[in-house]
């Protein structure tokens, strides 16, 4: 039995051989892993966004509380005797 080359093997000096086309379900697989990444990306930001707003408060509480610990306040001048008081 006799093989016969493709029509393009004698002439590979003019470039490479053409590309064959992109099966259907190679292409939609592809479009299916991308649309599947931008899911997850914008699931994970929701997410992100909804702990964020609900630890807020705890993190807002535990700065102030370290704030008020490790930062006294200064303490106050003597004041003069009011004149007023009896």
């Amino acid at each position: 039995m006799a093989v016969i080359p493709p029509h393009w093997a004698g002439n590979l000096k003019s470039g490479p051989p053409p590309r064959l086309p992109v099966d259907r379900r190679v292409r939609l697989q592809e479009w299916l892993f991308g649309l599947a990444a931008v899911s997850l990306v914008i699931t994970a930001g929701i997410l992100s966004w909804h702990l964020a707003r609900l630890a807020a408060p705890t993190i807002v509480r535990w700065q102030i509380t370290v704030t008020d610990a490790n930062n006294d306040a200064p303490p106050r001048p003597e004041l003069p005797i009011s004149p007023f008081a009896r």
